[in-house]
């Protein structure tokens, strides 16, 4: 065992705080949001995909020439199937969060009491590798090593009859140990959701839109109603779009501010009350997400 990770577990192992039912429940309710955000920001690229196709079939319906046409059918195939998931640098983050989540459910439930210590394990290592591969696929903004390893090596020490308090100390320990993975994910994720190429991308569906319809308009003559109407609910789903990517941006955000919160409760040096506004501003940005998913869901 490596020194810094003996250190580290005589202070765990020494800790005499326990944590309440109160204390619990607020990670659970933490842990249960935090794991549905990780599913929610994909949407971005799913709904920019499905915009990109529509757009694509009203171009290539401009040619007449069934080559052309079928051509141009066959192309958003291929395109679709390249465009149609968030991209492969950032899944991993996304992943990353949702097993901590996952670990946070199971530490904090009441059934864990009861349970095999060795059941930890398996997400402790998880957590560890999903770091691991991301790390090796940049040389820069690295995510910190080593919590899947800590919480999997004291999740193993002692027997089961002290469970019930080593479950407490775990919680405990998990949570202030992840906070720097924590902020690291959201520094992560903030990047991409305001990086130029999202935002170019989300433009040049805007500006497509007015091009393609452009074309189809003039080879089409006169437009269908029907085309119309899909042309402006095509120009109102990219600017939800512009408001979604925005309000997960702004979730990110208070993401980051809810999980130090947490850790301070846990730490009792804030008290439940005095947090509640930095926690409830997340759940409050979840919620919403949830909603203009369902928006755009009912839409499509």
């Amino acid at each position: 065992m490596k020194p810094c990770y003996c250190l580290i577990l005589l202070l765990f192992l020494g800790s005499c705080l326990s944590v309440s039912k109160e204390q619990r429940t607020t990670v659970q309710q933490f842990a249960v949001r935090a794991g549905n955000f990780s599913t929610l920001p994909e949407k971005i690229w799913m709904e920019l995909a499905d915009i990109r196709e529509l757009r694509g079939v009203y171009y290539a319906n401009s040619f007449t020439d069934p080559v052309t046409h079928l051509s141009e059918l066959d192309a958003i195939v291929q395109e679709r199937i390249s465009n149609d998931k968030i991209p492969a640098r950032v899944r991993p983050v996304f992943k990353i969060l949702e097993n901590y989540a996952n670990g946070l459910v199971q530490l904090s439930s009441d059934a864990s009491f009861n349970s095999n210590s060795k059941l930890y394990g398996t997400f402790g290592i998880e957590l560890e590798t999903l770091v691991g591969d991301y790390n090796q696929t940049t040389e820069v903004s690295k995510l910190p090593p080593g919590l899947g390893i800590l919480l999997t090596e004291t999740l193993n020490l002692g027997t089961n009859a002290y469970l019930s308090n080593r479950q407490s100390k775990a919680l405990k320990r998990f949570v202030n140990q992840a906070d720097t993975l924590v902020s690291c994910l959201c520094g992560e994720i903030e990047k991409y959701l305001s990086s130029g190429l999202l935002i170019q991308l989300i433009s040049n569906e805007d500006s497509g839109l007015g091009e393609s319809f452009r074309y189809y308009f003039t080879k089409r003559m006169p437009p269908s109603i029907e085309s119309e109407r899909d042309y402006i609910e095509l120009k109102k789903r990219v600017e939800r779009l512009k408001e979604f990517r925005l309000q997960t941006l702004h979730a990110v955000k208070n993401l980051r501010i809810a999980h130090l919160a947490l850790a301070e409760t846990l730490n009792e040096t804030k008290t439940l009350k005095e947090v509640t506004a930095r926690l409830s501003g997340f759940y409050t940005d979840v919620e919403k997400l949830y909603k203009m998913v369902d928006d755009i869901n009912k839409k499509i």
